[in-house]
């Protein structure tokens, strides 16, 4: 059976790039029509100019006949942890990639196991959306600690707990683009991606508690306006920030542990709790553990050592690792149920790429040629 081009995988590789159709068009000296109606399916490319865009978009030739997954869609808007001044050009890559993981994800449910979704929704109670509570928000973080069993103490390892309960992580490289984090409910799953240019591991923990904060509180929120620009975000984004704080240092445990204004003893409870001193001390200010005059201090030292930016211990502890993904493809690939090659061809990108979303060692999907020795030394005389 012969396979059909998919205009619109054209369309979500140049996407994905970060592309306009200008770009593109420039690239392979057509007009931008042209580019147009290859997206569209109006007009196909040769074989030759399809070949061109393989090469531009960095995707192999079988991704432009992949068939679109029925019933593919985002059932929540997608939620971005990112600066005001990242550009929509990176957010729409950063939503092609996600669907491209999303695809992964799918494909290797045909061959494994994976962990089943704990994360309840929480349903809105009123059509306006109003703000939720401070002590409706600490209960939705001690409840989702007793759900997942995780007491009210320090997680040992964040990431752990997400996978373990079904939340789909992928850290994907996003240049530098001001993007922290973002997540959606994608066909009733919930996915988390990471930037792996953040590689502090308090920054981490925070940025995905953010994200279950905004996967937990507001997988109802779906709308075809433009999210950014609404007042909603900026709730939003607020209520995830008070989640995270809550669910990563309960306030009846938390509090217990500061006795002190000194930044230096801070430092030392990152030790404990691994979070940024930075996220503690608006945490003490949450919970109204210190003066305001405290919280005063506090922030003026860490402007006065510059630890807004770099904190003490970043680069000694540890950082978390998505695991699950690649857990399942190493295990096809030592069970001999498919080969690197095949799981290439079957995603349709390239073993480096997929490398990078699985969070897999470099080399691993590298087709490795058959060196079979065929000739031997000549016995000496």
């Amino acid at each position: 059976m012969e396979k059909k081009l998919i205009p619109y995988r054209i369309r979500q590789a140049r996407t994905s790039r970060r592309m306009s159709i200008s770009d593109l068009s420039e690239m392979l000296e057509v007009s931008k029509q042209l580019v147009s109606q290859y997206e569209t399916g109006k007009t196909s490319p040769s074989m030759g100019k399809l070949n061109e865009i393989s090469k531009i978009l960095q995707y192999p030739v079988s991704f432009f006949y992949k068939p679109i997954p029925k019933n593919e869609s985002a059932s929540s808007i997608v939620f971005f942890r990112s600066n005001k001044t990242a550009k929509v050009k990176s957010k729409n890559a950063a939503k092609e990639k996600m669907e491209i993981f999303c695809e992964i994800v799918s494909y290797l449910e045909n061959y494994v196991n994976l962990p089943e979704t704990n994360l309840p929704k929480m349903e809105y109670e009123n059509e306006d959306l109003m703000p939720l509570s401070v002590e409706e928000i600490e209960n939705y973080a001690i409840g989702l600690r007793k759900a997942w069993g995780l007491g009210v103490g320090p997680i040992d390892n964040l990431m752990v707990e997400v996978q373990k309960n079904g939340i789909h992580v992928s850290k994907i490289s996003l240049k530098l683009e001001k993007i922290d984090a973002f997540s959606v409910w994608m066909n009733n799953k919930p996915y988390i991606f990471l930037n792996d240019d953040k590689n502090t591991n308090a920054r981490i923990r925070f940025d995905i508690a953010h994200e279950l904060g905004h996967l937990l509180m507001h997988a109802d929120y779906y709308t075809n306006e433009d999210f950014e620009k609404s007042p909603i975000k900026e709730k939003m984004e607020l209520e995830a920030n008070m989640f995270a704080g809550a669910f990563l240092m309960p306030g009846q445990t938390f509090e217990k542990d500061v006795f002190s204004s000194s930044i230096d003893h801070f430092i030392q409870l990152k030790y404990k709790w691994k979070a940024s001193i930075a996220s503690m001390i608006y945490r003490c200010e949450a919970l109204g553990i210190l003066s305001n005059n405290q919280i005063k201090y506090l922030k003026d030292q860490m402007t006065k050592r510059s630890y807004w930016r770099r904190e003490p211990l970043d680069n000694e502890m540890p950082v978390e690792k998505p695991f699950m993904c690649k857990q399942a493809i190493q295990l096809l690939l030592e069970n001999n149920i498919l080969t690197p090659g095949q799981i290439s061809e079957d995603i349709g990108c390239y073993p480096e790429e997929i490398e990078e979303y699985c969070y897999l060692p470099k080399g691993t999907l590298k087709v490795k040629t058959n060196t079979s020795n065929v000739i031997s030394l000549k016995a000496r005389v």
